[in-house]
């Protein structure tokens, strides 16, 4: 018996992500930190290594979350409507990066690469390539190298919506100088804060922002809950139960399993595809300019930054908190940017509906401030308007809008679009 051997489709997908590893390579500005790779002549990967000398290494890890979803469901349709559109994957490579990113840099660590783990239930290729593009643009932007990834081809055990459904997380390798770490020691009241703008939701707040446009679709088709829904299409499909006595959750997860669920859950990005597309708005990397504004690891700091803040789930409430809690201060805030646009829309399709409806959803002004980061991704305290300045001015030359957004307060209140959050600082 005689085999030529050719890659599966798994094999290729490892391939055409294992590109961007090669492509990368030299991203990170400082030569000193980048991958050098050896030679191994049984892999399609190289060996690579990163010599922190003489500074210290940290890895950090994040994932895309659920945002994958809105992706799925989009190219789910164009497979139906118009062929493939595996382009809408593109942006996930930002939301991954930009989890991590932005977590090493409120410390003021320096990201130089990172690995990636792609869980798919079945490895098409349009959607990887889709996956590469927009990896390679992120690392790009991000000034990191990718350094190694994995595509996991799962079947059902990935759940999602559509035909490809996949989970994407990521480790990232840091490197940091013990002296430049923005650790908060030294916040005062008067300090002033600078905000860097968000245009996209990130990948946090997408539970509640799905909860509206589902409420949105099944109001209008007349129902008052999913369940009600979920029982028309399996009576549809000749499944008859008395939904009043079992788990629905528990019938779809026994009869259908994984493959079959959209053929049942609420299809609502067919009625709002443009809130969809809003939602997939990549995320924006900070990264790179809270490395410039620190002069890099070794060189003099260009701005003198005293404590920051990643704006991603909980809002401007609970990640402010975290950067003041441990001195007992708080913060005023003003709304110097808009809100993303995918935002504004789900508060205007929410207040259309009925008040009973709205308080099941749990959806109002003062509830959108603690789930979404409404324009504001990321926040640096600084001592003057002059280092603020500074701030603003290298924030622009990595082409991301910054402002003055306020101040740091002597009570631990955080006050932020009109409405007042408190927290309890124990007395010393």
């Amino acid at each position: 018996m005689r085999e030529v051997m050719a890659p599966d489709e798994k094999s290729r997908a490892s391939l055409i992500l294992g590109e961007v590893v090669r492509q990368t390579a030299n991203n990170y500005p400082d030569p000193r930190y980048r991958p050098h790779s050896y030679k191994n002549l049984s892999s399609h990967y190289t060996i690579a290594g990163i010599n922190p000398f003489p500074y210290e290494f940290w890895p950090t890890a994040d994932g895309v979350g659920t945002k994958p979803e809105l992706a799925e469901r989009l190219f789910t349709e164009s497979i139906i409507n118009e062929g493939p559109a595996p382009e809408v994957f593109a942006g996930h490579g930002f939301d991954v990066l930009g989890m991590i990113d932005g977590d090493e840099g409120r410390f003021g660590r320096y990201m130089v690469g990172f690995a990636e783990v792609v869980d798919m239930n079945t490895a098409e290729e349009g959607v990887v390539e889709g996956l590469a593009r927009g990896l390679k643009a992120a690392a790009d932007e991000g000034e990191v190298a990718v350094l190694n990834g994995e595509v996991a081809e799962l079947g059902y055990r990935t759940s999602g919506y559509g035909k490809v459904r996949l989970n994407w997380n990521a480790v990232g390798v840091s490197i940091f100088n013990p002296e430049k770490l923005i650790l908060g020691e030294k916040l005062k009241p008067g300090q002033v804060v600078v905000a860097l703008r968000e245009k996209s939701i990130r990948s946090n707040g997408l539970s509640k922002a799905r909860k509206i446009l589902e409420t949105a679709y099944l109001l209008s088709l007349g129902l008052s809950s999913k369940e009600k829904y979920l029982v028309e299409k399996l009576h549809e499909k000749g499944v008859i139960f008395d939904e009043n006595k079992i788990n629905i959750n528990d019938v779809l997860s026994d009869i259908f399993g994984h493959d079959a669920l959209e053929q049942v859950l609420p299809p609502w990005h067919k009625l709002y595809s443009d809130i969809t597309k809003q939602l997939l708005m990549p995320s924006k990397l900070y990264g790179p300019i809270i490395k410039e504004a620190q002069g890099k690891i070794d060189e003099p700091k260009r701005v003198k930054i005293i404590a920051a803040a990643h704006i991603t789930g909980g809002g401007i409430p609970e990640k402010t908190m975290r950067m003041l809690k441990d001195k007992g201060l708080g913060i005023d805030l003003d709304p110097v940017f808009p809100d993303p646009e995918a935002i504004t829309s789900l508060l205007r399709l929410a207040s259309a509906f009925p008040e009973d409806v709205r308080k099941i959803v749990g959806i109002n002004d003062f509830i959108a401030c603690k789930e979404w980061n409404r324009g504001i991704g990321f926040i640096l305290v600084v001592e003057t308007k002059e280092e603020a300045k500074k701030l603003i001015e290298i924030s622009d030359q990595k082409n991301c809008e910054a402002a003055i957004a306020g101040k740091i307060t002597d009570k631990p209140i955080i006050n932020w679009r009109g409405h007042t959050w408190e927290y309890q600082y124990p007395s010393k």
